[in-house]
């Protein structure tokens, strides 16, 4: 199946001479009017799918929604690198800039605006897109629908009565790497989309090679349970680490801010951090670009850094502590090998009780908010331990997760390694 003239000429635009087999039937959907679901591995992509449309479309306006502030700041500079008339709102842009931005889309000047989907519920905002001539909605990371919107970002489930709320309805395009087979029809009915192709890729990713490592210690104290474990973690960085980047996920804020700190004196100059919490906010975009730009290889980051952000040569991922969700844990090992060589992704489990201790923390805190959001929290803290625990090939257990049947082994992980080693 061939492209289109315009959407070739977008495609150069951002940069790129042509595009994945993958990516050419999607572009022709959404170019076509038609509403897309599009599933497909981590750094297959999706992202240049709807840029190129939206800028093969560029005298309307394209809305992107994104969950996190990093992947708008990761994807916004690199619109802007390429010429690309590229905005964002966030919760500190100022009022004179939010207003200046809103009038370049209604004027048809901007051809791509990023925000989160709390902003979609801001009256000025709605009043402004009201008036402005949309192309297309894109939801990405869209697994947030029913990942976020049952606990602690409702505004996921309103994204649909927005789109309703315009003069014309856009086309919509959703797109994720990790959506469960059973949040297919409550993503397309809660984005009110009008009946989606849904096009599925390979979600397998052969370049990535998955371990787990039992970090138990028998020391008593905490404080020296997680001396053994950051001991580990040098070691991994010393043997991994070559001239790529490594990115290393701790579940809170705490384990990221000590981490920095000890390991900016083992890595001196190298060593960079991100979570919600950092203040201000200008300091917390400079962090994150020291990571995106190269000045500094090894990132340590909460969840807050785990989707879509886009850095070629991350050779090694690490789990410090185990994630809290099989979504968190496949997003977060997609960051790893964009550009296509090996890279090792290793997540550390253990049975003390350490790591229980935090999780137990987060369902404590989502009770408060509903019995729902802790229950589904529980649930996804489930899957977690039966993956860590299961004795099926990494790969095939995380396929299966995102409703893909593989039975070809990956032949390269920890439990795949193991029982070569025990055959022999």
């Amino acid at each position: 199946m061939d492209m289109k003239r315009h959407l070739k000429s977008a495609l150069k635009q951002l940069g790129f001479d042509k595009p994945r087999k993958a990516q050419i039937i999607p572009m022709n959907t959404l170019d076509a009017g038609q509403d897309a679901i599009v599933i497909a591995a981590t750094g297959s992509g999706k992202q240049v799918i709807y840029e190129t449309v939206g800028r093969a479309h560029s005298d309307k306006l394209t809305i992107v929604i994104e969950p996190l502030l990093a992947l708008i700041y990761n994807q916004v500079q690199t619109l802007q690198a390429q010429g690309i008339p590229a905005e964002y709102i966030d919760k500190d842009t100022t009022k004179e800039d939010t207003e200046k931005i809103l009038k370049k889309a209604r004027k048809g000047k901007l051809n791509f605006l990023y925000v989160t989907p709390e902003r979609l519920q801001n009256s000025t905002f709605l009043s402004v897109m009201k008036q402005t001539d949309i192309f297309m909605v894109v939801v990405d990371e869209c697994h947030c629908v029913t990942e976020w919107g049952q606990t602690f970002r409702d505004a996921y489930l309103h994204i649909g009565e927005f789109i309703d709320k315009l003069e014309h309805k856009p086309v919509i395009c959703a797109c994720s790497a990790t959506m469960p087979a059973d949040s297919l029809d409550t993503i397309r009915d809660s984005l009110h989309m009008d009946k989606p192709a849904v096009l599925r890729s390979d979600l397998r990713r052969d370049n990535l090679i998955l371990l787990k490592k039992d970090v138990t210690c028998s020391k008593k104290t905490l404080e020296e349970r997680l001396e053994f474990r950051i001991k580990k973690l040098c070691k991994l960085i010393d043997k991994y680490h070559k001239d790529g980047s490594v990115l290393i996920f701790a579940q809170t804020t705490t384990y990221v801010d000590a981490l920095y700190n000890i390991l900016g004196e083992i890595y001196p100059g190298d060593v960079t951090r991100y979570h919600s919490r950092i203040k201000p906010e200008r300091r917390k975009k400079q962090l994150l670009f020291d990571f995106l730009q190269g000045t500094r290889k090894i990132m340590i980051a909460t969840s807050a850094f785990s989707m879509g952000i886009d850095v070629p040569d991350i050779e090694l991922v690490v789990h410090f502590n185990a994630p809290i969700s099989m979504t968190d844990y496949i997003q977060q090992i997609g960051r790893a090998g964009r550009d296509g060589r090996k890279a090792h992704c290793v997540l550390f489990y253990d049975q003390n009780g350490d790591d229980n201790a935090v999780s137990n923390s987060f369902i404590k805190k989502a009770k408060k908010q509903s019995a729902k959001a802790a229950k589904t929290i529980k649930s996804n803290l489930n899957q977690v331990h039966n993956f860590i625990h299961s004795d099926n090939c990494m790969v095939c257990d995380i396929l299966k997760y995102q409703g893909q049947h593989e039975v070809k082994t990956c032949k390269r992980c920890t439990v795949c390694a193991q029982k070569r080693r025990n055959s022999r």
